[in-house]
């Protein structure tokens, strides 16, 4: 009985090792780019009744979610954060296709667009965080 249970021990520590090894660890990098983007979209969301603003504030915004997303894709171990970022930036890329359009933007959907990217940001930045490091 005494050998099982040191089995089973040995067993679970062992299986607890190989997941700490193959999980994504913190990056601090990544962690700043999720930064950046969450507080830009909050900045942003307070300009959006500035049209000639918030034109250029939806182009800087996509242009940051792609380089986190460009960023994430080459972590290794990174398959969930990688497909997070890029839900991110089809968001941004969204917002930025509908101001290049030439179109009135709504200051409506202007902050909803905004506050969408800071609540996905901060749920990203959330799980980069509790990573171990």
């Amino acid at each position: 009985m005494k050998k099982f249970i040191l089995s089973v021990v040995i067993l679970l520590s062992g299986c607890t090792l190989v997941d700490s090894y193959l999980m994504t660890k913190y990056d601090a990098n990544e962690y700043l780019l999720i930064t950046q983007i969450r507080v830009s979209a909050q900045r942003f969301e307070k300009q959006c009744n500035n049209s000639s603003s918030s034109t250029g504030n939806a182009h800087a915004m996509s242009s940051l979610t792609e380089l986190f997303a460009s960023y994430t894709e080459q972590l290794p171990h990174n398959k969930e954060g990688a497909h997070s970022a890029k839900a991110l930036n089809e968001i941004a890329q969204g917002l930025w296709e509908r101001y290049n359009k030439r179109e009135p933007v709504s200051t409506a959907f202007c902050q909803v667009k905004f506050q969408s990217i800071e609540n996905m940001a901060q749920l990203i930045q959330n799980v980069s965080a509790k990573r171990p490091r």
